[in-house]
């Protein structure tokens, strides 16, 4: 029984590590960057906005241009923001910058780590998975074994050696078998009823990362204002993530003389052939 607990716990945990990935892989990358220098990695810009809620964007001067964790090193002006910090990175490399050498980028308004709500939806969505694991294997119909106490360890091996599709061989001095019997009990079949719940959670952490998901009653026809409305929500939560990036953006252009941009990324991964055949598409209906 033990090693059962054991395996079933692993799974439980493995579960919940995938989600996490896949969570986290969405989070990070639902915004595009044009015209960023090649040498900051976007990857990981991304990754420490979702985990650690900001990010400062500063000028080496042999480096260039540099995105990198910080931690507070002086006083807060009267708005909370820090006057002086320290960068570092996972190379050892630290600076100490005043406040008008740094850009803070924060990942939403909230200026607070998303991945703190992201691992709440991973759990709530492995727990969905694995309860519905559990109830399609119950559909094996359950088996509840009735024995005497002195017989309860005889019996939940035997147990397990079935479960794990092996051979069971009994020898009556060891357990007696009119002292055990088997009742069967088929459990409800309730998956397809987790699977709507899963989609629902789906659907609010997408909401919550500001990724378009139109979930509604099937009808005739859904006006726009009607699936405008819908969206409120995925709207809302763009907004709040979209605008700390294009802010920090702007300040940063301006204070290191660049033309960075940064959109919400709502279409589908293209190849450089699909691109140039869309552009003159595009050209020759412009004529």
């Amino acid at each position: 029984m033990q090693k059962r607990l054991v395996n079933s716990q692993l799974s439980n945990y493995q579960t919940y590590l995938m989600y996490r990935r896949q969570l986290l892989s969405l989070a990070e990358n639902v915004f595009t960057f044009k015209n960023m220098p090649n040498f900051i990695d976007i990857s990981y810009v991304n990754s420490i906005l979702v985990n650690v809620g900001s990010i400062a964007f500063f000028y080496d001067e042999f480096l260039g241009l540099l995105a990198l964790p910080y931690v507070n090193q002086g006083t807060l002006d009267v708005y909370g923001r820090p006057t002086k910090i320290r960068v570092t990175s996972n190379t050892n490399y630290s600076k100490v910058l005043d406040q008008n050498e740094f850009i803070i980028m924060h990942d939403n308004n909230g200026h607070y780590p998303l991945i703190y709500d992201i691992l709440q939806y991973a759990e709530r969505l492995a727990l969905n998975v694995r309860t519905a694991d559990i109830n399609i294997s119950q559909q094996k119909t359950p088996r509840f074994w009735k024995t005497t106490a002195n017989k309860l360890k005889s019996v939940q091996d035997k147990v397990n050696t079935v479960d794990a599709f092996a051979e069971t061989v009994i020898d009556y001095d060891n357990l007696l078998l009119d002292d055990t019997s088997l009742v069967l009990n088929p459990a409800p079949f309730v998956t397809d009823k987790i699977d709507i719940h899963q989609e629902k959670i789906w659907n609010e952490f997408l909401r919550l990362i500001g990724i378009s998901n139109l979930q509604y009653q099937k009808k005739e026809r859904n006006i726009t204002d009607e699936i405008q409305a819908m969206q409120g929500g995925t709207i809302a939560s763009r907004f709040t993530r979209y605008e700390p990036r294009k802010r920090a953006i702007d300040e940063i252009n301006r204070k290191f003389n660049l033309d960075i941009e940064v959109g919400y990324y709502d279409g589908f991964p293209k190849s450089k052939e699909e691109i140039e055949i869309e552009e003159n598409y595009n050209e020759e209906g412009d004529n």
